[in-house]
């Protein structure tokens, strides 16, 4: 890639820096268990954003 500084690596690190600096939040979309039906007709339908979680 051109223009890109350090490559894949920096690329990386550079990511792993904002969420340390909390300049990034992961989306996570959290369902209670009883509703993992849902989470996964959601996941199938793309309604969920970022990482599923069930929560017991």
């Amino acid at each position: 890639m051109n223009g890109l500084t350090g490559g894949i690596p920096g690329l990386a690190a550079r990511a792993l820096d904002r969420v340390a600096e909390g300049a990034w939040r992961p989306l996570v979309t959290t369902y209670p268990l009883a509703d993992a039906a849902r989470a996964h007709a959601d996941l199938e339908g793309r309604r969920a954003l970022g990482k599923v979680v069930l929560v017991p």
